[in-house]
């Protein structure tokens, strides 16, 4: 989430080499740069909770497999497909596939996925490009209706925070680190979660169905805060 060019005898054209490297999808340097995902700020070529032409709730296992397939967001040698499960009273069964993937921009991270149940895709998982910053956002979209932050009990010292927007069906995670944590214009966003347009209620009883979140709607909602504004987080 590697090929070698076969040896040769003798030397071979660059043209006839980029062909090749194209062809076999190991390396972008010959043809046009890899994309880079700014659609969250463009809506280009469509709206949250709708990426690239995926929506989820809509878009079939096989509409996500045609993108793959064609898409130049993707670097193909990273795909990696899995599986999750679900407790039942008999015990756990597989609920559903992931195909994780990395951005063929050179992006290291594995953190965009697609999670697929019965055949329809539920969500998506993306990392965008570190231009998405949070000042961005809020100048696109305004405000979140509602934030969390949190920090976890061990482990790296740092701040998870979570905004929701869930007229427009997705919300955003940032990382910052805890000695300096502030919410500034300049934070990164670190993945897009995108899922279904809907009010704030519906919306978390959606994702709790779809088994993001667990506990009841109303402990969730309790949890969540206004939206405070730049600057230093303070935790509840």
């Amino acid at each position: 989430m590697r090929s070698q060019l076969p040896r040769v005898a003798a030397p071979i054209s660059i043209p006839f080499l980029c062909m090749a490297l194209l062809i076999a999808a190991t390396s972008h340097g010959c043809g046009e740069p890899p994309p880079l995902d700014m659609s969250l700020l463009t809506g280009e070529p469509c709206e949250p909770p709708c990426w690239q032409g995926l929506i989820p709730g809509e878009s079939t296992e096989e509409d996500v497999a045609e993108f793959m397939s064609t898409t130049r967001f993707v670097d193909t040698r990273s795909v990696r497909r899995g599986s999750y499960t679900r407790s039942t009273r008999g015990g756990e069964e597989v609920a559903g596939v992931t195909i994780h993937w990395r951005s063929s921009a050179g992006l290291l991270s594995t953190c965009n996925y697609f999670s697929i149940e019965e055949g329809v895709l539920k969500y998506i998982t993306i990392c965008p490009y570190r231009g998405v910053t949070l000042g961005r956002l809020i100048d696109r979209y305004g405000p979140p209706e509602k934030y969390i932050a949190r920090r976890p009990i061990s482990g790296p010292l740092y701040y998870d925070v979570t905004l929701f927007y869930p007229t427009h069906g997705f919300t955003v995670d940032l990382v910052l680190p805890y000695e300096d944590g502030a919410l500034q214009p300049e934070s990164s966003v670190a993945d897009v979660w995108y899922f279904r347009a809907a009010p704030l209620e519906r919306f978390i009883e959606l994702a709790r169905e779809a088994g993001v979140y667990s506990g009841t709607p109303n402990k969730t909602l309790e949890a969540l805060s206004d939206w405070p504004g730049y600057g230093p987080i303070e935790l509840e």
